[in-house]
């Protein structure tokens, strides 16, 4: 019997990292200190208020007879516990549930995490808060992750790299994002699934700053995905190369690839853009099935006088979306149409002006800022902007 309790125990510490048992130690001082109890009344006839203490601070490693006695008196249940062993293995799960959009899992993964505090319960609160768009959170917790980078591994690092990158453009910071993954990539080899999120969102940003590299790095990962049977992925690498090409002007090209699409949404929303560029729109009856940012177009081009009331309903997580960049105020600003122009400065404007909405406002303000300061020949686009603003954004 001995043999074999010996034997689970080597098992267990193969598997094992040392930063659990810094975890734990942690862990157990918090819970005990939440609890207003002393070294010495949690040791008491169990083991020496020096052997607890040495736990606590990590440098003694107890065996698991000892540590189940010391949580017992702490009212920490062996599931928490056998928790606290699990975290590495849990974060790296969580990192593949989002590359996957198992967000359904990851909130459970979040819940089971909820009652521990340290830095890989921060890291997995970090990858639920970006899976779920909770900005804020995830910008509270990044900022606690900052002050304690140096106790993470290399791929926890690596981790917290590729998900502060993920916030940045969120936050529109797509440079910025660019400049993390460089380093990043130049530093440390990526876990496989880590390095296709943090691929993917370099593809993704040089999309939205409409850099030439999008053609070469779409080609890279497009060999990738096909070469390991990830067909969804491919197409919508493929999607986002065609709306470079697109919005560049490289129709031919961009049709060649749409051919190979399969995602009916992806394949639609193409088409309604390219027939959008072309001057070519067919009857309304043909588009369907289209991304949010082109949902908005065709409101526009068919129904106008449902268009404001389109945007009141949608659904705000979209601004996130890679494609949105190309929304309606982008379209219109861009365009030599001068009645498309006039509509957006008097029209589009005015109804914004009116609506109650802080968060509607602020929206389109972001999108009018990013307008006003590249497009400021319009002189009186930068009058409305003005008035638009009104004091709420810096």
């Amino acid at each position: 019997m001995k043999r074999n309790i010996f034997f689970d125990e080597i098992k267990r510490r193969v598997k094992e990292d040392n930063n659990a048992y810094t975890m734990i130690g942690t862990e157990l001082k918090r819970v005990r200190t939440s609890q207003s109890q002393t070294l010495s009344s949690v040791a008491g006839d169990l083991c020496s208020v020096s052997y607890l203490c040495k736990v606590e601070k990590a440098q003694l490693k107890p065996n698991r007879y000892m540590l189940n006695e010391i949580c017992k008196k702490l009212n920490v249940d062996s599931p928490k516990l056998q928790l606290l062993f699990e975290l590495k293995s849990l974060l790296l799960k969580t990192v593949k549930l989002y590359y996957y959009k198992k967000y359904s899992e990851i909130k459970k993964v979040y819940e089971d995490c909820k009652a521990f505090d340290n830095y890989r319960t921060k890291l997995i609160f970090l990858i639920y808060y970006i899976a779920f768009y909770k900005l804020e959170e995830a910008n509270v917790v990044s900022q606690e992750l900052f002050k304690i980078t140096s106790e993470m591994l290399d791929d926890e690092l690596s981790i917290f790299i590729v998900y502060y990158s993920i916030l940045k453009f969120y936050e529109e910071g797509y440079l910025e994002t660019l400049d993390n993954l460089k380093h990043l990539s130049n530093s440390y080899i990526l876990e496989e699934t880590l390095g296709k999120i943090a691929s993917i969102l370099c593809l993704e940003c040089y999309v939205k700053v409409n850099n030439p590299m999008t053609l070469l790095h779409s080609q890279k990962l497009l060999d990738l995905f096909l070469k390991n049977s990830e067909y969804g992925k491919a197409d919508y690498v493929r999607y986002l190369q065609c709306l470079y090409m697109i919005y560049n002007s490289m129709m031919d090209h961009a049709v060649l690839e749409m051919k190979c699409i399969q995602t009916e949404e992806y394949k639609k929303t193409l088409e309604f853009f390219y027939d959008l560029m072309n001057h070519s729109l067919k009857k309304k009856e043909y588009y369907s099935s289209l991304r949010p940012f082109a949902e908005l177009l065709y409101i526009h081009m068919y129904e106008p006088k449902e268009y404001f009331k389109t945007f009141l309903k949608h659904n705000k997580n979209c601004i996130y979306l890679c494609d949105y960049s190309y929304n309606i105020a982008s379209y219109y600003t861009l365009s030599d149409d001068q009645e498309r122009y006039k509509e957006l400065v008097d029209v589009i404007i005015p109804n914004i002006i009116q609506t109650n909405s802080y968060l509607d406002k602020s929206f389109f303000l972001k999108e009018f800022c990013r307008i006003s300061t590249k497009f400021g020949r319009y002189k009186s686009f930068c009058k409305a902007y003005e008035a638009l603003n009104g004091g709420m954004v810096e």
